[in-house]
């Protein structure tokens, strides 16, 4: 053998080769991993509330200009015995001015509520808790919503309420 030649050693070059291709591999899982991550977290899979929500046009991604949102108290998301999607929302505002009636139908665009009319009987079933007979429906010509507010005149803030919402379709 001429010295500076590698006669007796071509296996260890295939093994270097191996180790970085084996390196490089591992480097490109890992920052697969970490796009995969980031993406997870940057929009956090849609849940149940959000889809009630939103089949109830009252999802804050749906009201982007306004700033503030309510959140609900309860949120049942069901079908028909036809098949319709129907979300049913409780909404439980304590009164005054950031948290009262008059601020939820402005945040939501919503008309003032008019005459009592009857809560929906697949409402009260559908959420925990003892619902009222009646509520002032809002017509908003949303079709498919029906929105109710119970008022609550004995309560420390004015305009503590209770909004109940009962929305189908799509």
């Amino acid at each position: 053998m001429t010295p500076g030649s590698s006669g007796g050693r071509p296996w260890t070059r295939r093994l270097l080769g191996l180790f970085l291709v084996l390196c490089a591999l591992v480097t490109v899982g890992c920052v697969w991993w970490g796009v995969a991550a980031f993406l997870r977290f940057g929009h956090p899979p849609e849940t149940d509330l959000d889809r009630a929500e939103r089949l109830a046009g009252l999802h804050h991604e749906q009201h982007p200009k306004k700033g503030r949102y309510y959140v609900p108290a309860n949120a049942v998301l069901s079908r028909t015995t036809d098949g319709v999607p129907v979300s049913y929302l409780h909404y439980e505002l304590a009164g005054g001015d950031d948290v009262g009636i008059d601020d939820f139908l402005r945040t939501y665009d919503l008309p003032q509520p008019g005459a009592p009319a009857p809560l929906p009987e697949d409402l009260r079933a559908a959420l925990p808790g003892d619902e009222p007979a009646e509520g002032s429906l809002v017509s908003d010509g949303q079709a498919g919503r029906r929105i109710f507010v119970v008022k609550h005149p004995s309560a420390v803030g004015a305009g503590a309420a209770d909004i109940y919402v009962r929305a189908t379709g799509t």
